[in-house]
């Protein structure tokens, strides 16, 4: 459970409970071959899946993994495979490349510990559009790859803003909590995880989210995280709805 492992992940050393530190944890890993993106293409195929090698694709894969910890770089390329074979599986076609630069960048925010004046997904939104400006992949694939990002953790929205928003948001939903996991087959988990092992992610995305709420708790307060912040963040508050109605300066 998570409430139990999260004793595990506030262990942490403060230099690695946030991504803005980003190597001080991953150097266990270090000793180890780091995965390349022609490693992600084998697993595609295994996968029977023709996955997009492209500049920008390339290219996203190496800031993900450049700015990322360990387990945070395996959970955005966990995602982007979960996403594209749950696509195949429902016979959709979104656009490939739009798609795998959304996933792999979804969680720059995250990786630079949030911001104190916007969500960290607003914040990953943010630079994945300038990424995909700065690879000319245009304006409206950019404004897509931002929707993509920015509501990647409001599924009951994202859904319904198109293919390309709904693809993305399925992979990382499967990687965070599950979801579609079960239409994929017990070889293709095993590939997918064998290749990009989850490595504690429960603990360590539970300390980040934490973090988040404890050291910019405006921007958390009308989220998921807000979750994570009264559950495990000492003297944390949440806004509620009904409050903000009542409170309204209106005399009825």
């Amino acid at each position: 459970m998570v409430g139990d492992d999260f004793h595990y992940a506030n262990s942490f050393s403060d230099g690695a409970r946030t991504g803005s530190v980003r190597k001080t944890h991953g150097e266990t890993y270090e000793r180890k071959r780091k995965a390349d993106f022609s490693d992600a293409l084998a697993v595609g195929r295994a996968l029977d899946l023709t996955l997009p090698d492209s500049r920008p694709v390339r290219d996203a894969y190496a800031q993900a993994q450049a700015e990322s910890l360990p387990w945070l770089f395996n959970h955005v390329v966990r995602s982007w495979l979960y996403g594209a074979k749950l696509a195949l599986n429902r016979k959709l076609t979104p656009d490939a490349e739009l798609v795998a630069v959304a996933a792999l960048l979804h969680d720059l925010g995250l990786a630079q510990g949030g911001a104190p004046d916007r969500r960290f997904e607003v914040v990953g939104a943010d630079a994945a559009r300038a990424f995909a400006l700065s690879h000319e992949m245009g304006e409206r694939r950019a404004e897509t790859i931002w929707d993509a990002i920015a509501l990647h953790t409001t599924a009951s929205i994202g859904r319904f803003k198109g293919i390309d928003v709904a693809c993305t948001g399925s992979g990382i939903g499967c990687d965070y909590g599950g979801f579609g996991y079960q239409e994929l087959s017990e070889g293709d988990k095993k590939i997918i995880l064998s290749a990009y092992p989850r490595l504690q992610m429960k603990n360590a995305l539970t300390t980040c989210l934490c973090d988040i709420a404890r050291n910019h708790p405006n921007t958390t307060r009308d989220n998921f995280i807000a979750d994570f912040g009264v559950k495990f963040v000492p003297g944390y508050t949440r806004a509620s709805s009904v409050d903000l109605l009542n409170q309204a300066p209106f005399a009825e």
